[in-house]
This record gives structure tokens, C-alpha cells and sequence, in this order.
């Protein structure tokens, strides 16, 4: 912003060069020290072939040192081609996350992970309203099947949403998530 504003003429004319970049495999600690130490708000984020693969932010960072999860601007969702939903951003498994849930049928992920961990999908379920059974989940431990309870003593869970309408399609993916999530590698496995 700083750059259009600034200048005069072409776009090309008013970003700054070089671009700053981040490696796609840097940690958020490295990156963020990285942005630190700049008077700028966004670096590039690069593959090893050097080709940009996005953009990282001081929100970004400042999320991810806090183990928060990153929102995703609405007009690019998180689509799943393998189910064939759009997945919601992370929220946060309390009330307030809750909150923010669709209020139709769909699916519940259950995801756990924090700052320099690999997420992880610990729970997956259709249900007939995502923002009930979402509620349910953080308030009443009573209605939690003894593999999800150990999951859910845990604190910093993250759950995700899609909503899907039809019940067969429902049941489609049910089985696909779960056959993802018996067969992930463990962690440092390939």
C-alpha cells in the first residue's frame, strides 16, 4: 500500500525490488524475525524453485506464534476435490467458535496441532446440524464416545465444517474421511 502510494506511474513501477521471500519451509519463528526486521507487512513465500506459492502476513505471523488459526478470505474457499465441499476456515473448539458454525447438516472435524506441529484430523462426523453438534461437543462431555473424550481433554482443538445437504453424499464422504484418517502416516513417516 505504502508502495502505490508513494509513487507515480505503472504498477510495475511501484512495487519494491526484490520482493522479500520466505521460504516455503521456514518456521514461523524465522519468518516472523525475518519480517521483523523490515518496515513492510507482507513477504512472498517461495518454493524451492523459487516460484511464489503466496503471501505471508504480520496477521499471519502473529496468529501463528500464538498457535491461532488463520482465516481464509471467503472468496477463495477451501475446496476438497476428493469430497467435493468447501471446508470452513479453523475455529476455535469453544463457545465462541461454535458460534460461528453453519447451522445445517454437514460434517465436524476435530483438528489438533499448534505452533511448529503438524495439524492433525483426530475426529471427523456427519451430523444433522454443525453448529449443534459442535456445541455439544465443547459442552457436554456426557454425549462424547470414549475414543473422541481423550481427544477432546486436550486443550487448543481447532474444529473445521462443510456443509453437504444430501444424505448419500454425506455418507460418501464419511467413509473417505475415515479412510484418510486410518491410513496417515505417522508423524516423520511418509
Amino acid at each position: 500500500m505504502r508502495d502505490l502510494l508513494e509513487s507515480e506511474g505503472a504498477a510495475a513501477d511501484r512495487m519494491t525490488r526484490p520482493a522479500m521471500c520466505v521460504s516455503i519451509s521456514a518456521t514461523i519463528d524465522k519468518a516472523a524475525r525475518q519480517l521483523a526486521a523490515t518496515d513492510r507487512h507482507h513477504m512472498v513465500v517461495v518454493d524451492g524453485a523459487g516460484v511464489a506459492v503466496g503471501m505471508l502476513s504480520t496477521l499471519d505471523l502473529l496468529r501463528g506464534l500464538l498457535g491461532m488459526p488463520t482465516r481464509h478470505p471467503n472468496a477463495f474457499p477451501h475446496w476438497d476435490e476428493a469430497t467435493q465441499v468447501s471446508w470452513s476456515d479453523d475455529w476455535s473448539l469453544d463457545e465462541q467458535g461454535c458460534a460461528s458454525a453453519p447451522d445445517a447438516p454437514g460434517f465436524v472435524l476435530v483438528v489438533r496441532g499448534g505452533p511448529g506441529e503438524r495439524d492433525s484430523v483426530v475426529w471427523t462426523e456427519p451430523c444433522s446440524s454443525i453448529r449443534a453438534r459442535a456445541t455439544e461437543l465443547v459442552s457436554e462431555p456426557s454425549t462424547w464416545p470414549p475414543p473422541l473424550a481423550a481427544h477432546l481433554s486436550r486443550s487448543g482443538l481447532r474444529f473445521r465444517a462443510a456443509v453437504v445437504f444430501d444424505e448419500l453424499a454425506r455418507q460418501r464422504i464419511a467413509a473417505l474421511l475415515q479412510d484418510r484418517r486410518d491410513h496417515v502416516p505417522p508423524q516423520g513417516g511418509t
